[in-house]
């Protein structure tokens, strides 16, 4: 069984997976808590310098805000979808459309105060456009892209079933109690058939941006009932 660490920066997850001799990172979280990540490092005795890997799973400051200081505390590769790379690279978003009340107002807002919510821009070593094998670094696990939250939504599956999402799914009660539906969406038809993708890689347990880890059976009940809607 794999040493998962969940990380709680501002209200986003970042993911540390202890792969054969070092670690993984998933998303950097939100600005300015680079001191509650570090912090969490000391208590788990994990050195810095044992993450080689940083995977972006979208391009959004609460899950960039802190990866220039990760990269250059590090040094470790960044992978980024192909097409979000140039958006990276200028510390700039592209926020969704809001799919419910609070996540119109937030895109609104994100919209008219930019600034508000960039970050510092970095440059990804390494950007991907399809499946993407990591057993080159160590881990037991690809990259695939699941776009719909973003144009370039990423998530890495492992071969035992865990799959890290980002917010292809949000978990985060009581809102996403009987759906793991995000409040943002580019495209929710491209979403359906992202969740699609994940049910048909027989993932057992999904670990999202946002909320607590939860079971295929969530995702599943979720897919019906967003199907039914739209279609």
């Amino acid at each position: 069984m794999k040493k998962i660490n969940r990380i709680l920066l501002g209200n986003s997850n970042v993911y540390l997976i202890k792969g054969e001799k070092r670690y993984l990172l998933i998303d950097t979280g939100f600005p300015n808590t680079v001191k509650t990540f570090l912090n969490a490092l000391r208590k788990k005795s994990i050195n810095l310098q044992d993450i080689v890997l940083i995977v972006i799973t979208h391009v959004h400051y609460d899950h960039v805000g802190n990866l220039k200081e990760i990269k250059d505390f590090t040094g470790a590769k960044i992978i980024v979808s192909n097409n979000e790379y140039e958006l990276l690279k200028k510390g700039i978003i592209s926020i969704p459309k809001g799919t419910n009340i609070s996540g119109k107002l937030i895109s609104y807002l994100g919209n008219l105060f930019p600034k508000a919510i960039s970050y510092p821009p970095v440059e990804a070593d390494i950007r991907i456009s399809e499946t993407y094998s990591l057993k080159n670094f160590g881990f037991n696990a690809s990259i695939i892209p699941t776009p719909g939250h973003t144009e370039g939504s990423l998530s890495v599956v492992f071969d035992l079933g865990e799959a890290f999402v980002g917010d292809t799914c949000f978990n985060i009660l009581p809102i996403n109690k009987s759906t793991v539906f995000p409040p943002f969406a580019k495209d929710i038809a491209i979403l359906l058939k992202s969740w699609k993708l994940l049910l048909d890689t027989k993932v057992q347990e999904l670990f999202p941006g946002h909320g607590k880890p939860f079971d295929i059976d969530k995702l599943q009940k979720s897919y019906i009932k967003l199907k039914e809607k739209i279609i």
